[in-house]
């Protein structure tokens, strides 16, 4: 076989539609990393705010802790933005990050949120949905609360 352009050559079929080898070559690497481009831009997005603990009323410690209600989501008045929806609500494959007896401290300033006591796999929200859930023990013997997974993981670390 012959390098020459021409029938049975090599580049007989890129010169026949009238591209360069290079050229391809090229849109070939370019189109790489605009790909490579967006996969990171979408990993590397920003979540929203991390869930607010501290304005929740203090749940009702004579129930069991299947039964407390989980807290209001953050967001303020009406008009104001509305927190990022929870990923973990209606999944039932959902991996729980943390595990019975971490302590769990807030990721913007530190402030503690509480010891994990159990985890729920089906747990019915008081907005009337399901999905996985924490069970954690307030600091100070504040009593227990009811966690929704991705809120807690998105916005807690361990101590």
């Amino acid at each position: 076989m012959s390098d020459e352009p021409g029938p049975g050559g090599p580049a007989s079929a890129s010169s026949a539609r009238g591209v360069s080898p290079v050229a391809a070559f090229a849109s070939g690497v370019l189109a790489g990393v605009a790909v490579t481009a967006a996969v990171f831009a979408f990993v590397l997005r920003p979540m929203g705010a991390p869930p607010s603990f501290e304005h929740a009323p203090a749940p009702d410690t004579s129930t069991t802790p299947s039964s407390v209600s989980t807290p209001e989501p953050a967001g303020g008045p009406a008009g104001a933005s509305q927190p990022e929806p929870s990923r973990s609500r209606g999944r039932a494959d959902w991996l729980f990050f943390f595990k019975p007896g971490d302590q769990l401290v807030r990721m913007g300033d530190d402030t503690a949120m509480g010891m994990v006591i159990r985890t729920i796999p089906r747990h019915a929200f008081a907005d009337g949905t399901v999905g996985p859930a924490y069970v954690l023990q307030l600091p100070d013997g504040g009593g227990q609360r009811v966690v929704d997974a991705d809120e807690l993981e998105r916005g807690g670390r361990l101590q």
